[in-house]
């Protein structure tokens, strides 16, 4: 960032020239991304100097054995239960974010170490020469041709924390070629990332059977109260893109159940809000009309599952979080596998979420949208929690206790490490 004060400092007053509108943006935004970087270097400059962010003096050095790499504050949920129950064991660990807002850094802990990595093509360099013996991820394609985050020569084990409960079937393609360990939901994932492993000559990974972290803070917040005496509460949630159910589907059918008297939550995918605005301000105004329709955007889909009665879905993992967690009904609207091009699911011969989502509710396909209200009445009437429990406890490991089995694994990992260096 020198260069670019310098450049500030030493400009001319006066500049006759032209400067075209998306210049002059770019210029802005990377004057505000600079001046952000500098607030957090002396925010963290203040802390060291009042004590406010005391380390151990192991965990202040730079490529410990265990590492963390978040994209962002989306994915808090997801580390957030393997940060804990790492403090907790009092295993000492960095964490590396992407964003400056990431809750994560605000946790103070001797066994932490928490940096922010800054902003564009200066955050993914250093992202990619991170040193660790273990460095956890959820972000699929690291190390991939044309994605801008390299894996680290300096990691000895990129490990794969997933956050949904799927199969690989809806990563994109070449995921997970560039890992050496994965932390799997359950055993259900092993065949998909066997599969691809042969068809592509890859390395075969370790696999780690230890659970979904995101869902034991799911469980925690799960609401309890009784439902049974007000309107019923849909919530529809969407994935983004073409396999998402607003792209495809648009608001025809939405109208159709508002029309019925449901109370009804939608709930876009968060990178819908960034990269499909145009679209979700077109359904938006389809449906300003009904006051019994409302937009949740938040972060996490907490609050929206505890409101609502049941779910309409996708492809989206929300359907096994919201059925999972809250043992109510899910309807499946069936996407093509010709909306999703370029992943993984094209080069495996079957498809978890095929029979999975089978076991949660029911599957509509495009040609049976007009009889949707039965389905939700039906639905809702003839759901079994107990077979939706049944189902859970087959297909996850660790439920409500991810973080700690986690942690714990880590623990007995660098231990043996350890000892072996001894």
């Amino acid at each position: 960032m020198l260069w670019l004060y310098l450049f500030i400092f030493f400009l001319p007053a006066d500049a006759f020239a032209y400067l075209d509108p998306g210049t002059g943006a770019a210029l802005v935004n990377l004057l505000l991304a600079g001046i952000a970087t500098l607030i957090y270097a002396l925010k963290g400059f203040v802390f060291s100097l009042f004590k406010l962010g005391k380390k151990t003096q192991k965990a202040a050095q730079n490529g410990m054995s265990l590492a963390i790499l978040s994209e962002g504050k989306q994915y808090y949920a997801t580390f957030e239960p393997i940060i804990r129950s790492l403090i907790q064991e009092k295993i000492e660990f960095s964490y590396w974010t992407l964003d400056v807002e990431d809750p994560a850094l605000l946790i103070d802990s001797e066994y932490m170490q928490s940096r922010f990595l800054g902003y564009g093509a200066w955050a993914f360099s250093r992202a990619g020469n991170i040193k660790a013996d273990y460095l956890l991820c959820t972000t699929p394609n690291i190390g991939c041709k044309g994605y801008p985050i390299r894996k680290s020569p300096l990691v000895k084990n990129l490990v794969h924390v997933f956050h949904s409960i799927n199969d690989l079937s809806m990563y994109r393609s070449g995921s997970l070629d560039y890992y050496d360990m994965v932390i799997m939901v359950g055993n259900f994932q092993a065949s998909s990332i066997r599969e691809i492993e042969k068809k592509r000559h890859l390395k075969e990974k370790r696999l780690l059977t230890l659970g979904i972290p995101y869902l034991d803070v799911y469980s925690k917040g799960r609401a309890t109260e009784n439902s049974s005496n007000k309107v019923k509460t849909i919530l529809i949630g969407s994935s983004w893109g073409s396999k998402g159910l607003l792209s495809h589907y648009g608001t025809d059918f939405i109208r159709i159940l508002a029309g019925k008297g449901y109370q009804l939550i939608l709930r876009p995918h968060p990178q819908s809000l960034v990269s499909e605005q145009a679209m979700l301000e077109k359904c938006k105004a389809d449906l300003q009309q009904y006051k019994n329709v409302i937009w949740n955007t938040e972060t996490s889909p907490q609050q929206a599952m505890n409101q609502a009665d049941i779910l309409i879905s996708d492809t989206s993992s929300l359907r096994f979080d919201f059925a999972f967690v809250y043992e109510k009904p899910v309807i499946t609207l069936e996407i093509p596998s010709t909306a999703m091009p370029g992943y993984e699911r094209d080069d495996l011969a079957s498809i978890w979420s095929d029979s999975a989502e089978k076991e949660i509710g029911f599957c509509l396909a495009e040609k049976d949208l007009n009889q949707l209200p039965d389905f939700v009445e039906k639905a809702m009437l003839q759901y079994d929690p107990g077979r939706i429990r049944k189902f859970r406890d087959s297909t996850l490991a660790n439920y409500t206790e991810c973080g700690k089995a986690i942690a714990g694994f880590f623990a007995l990992e660098l231990k043996s490490k350890e000892g072996s260096d001894a």
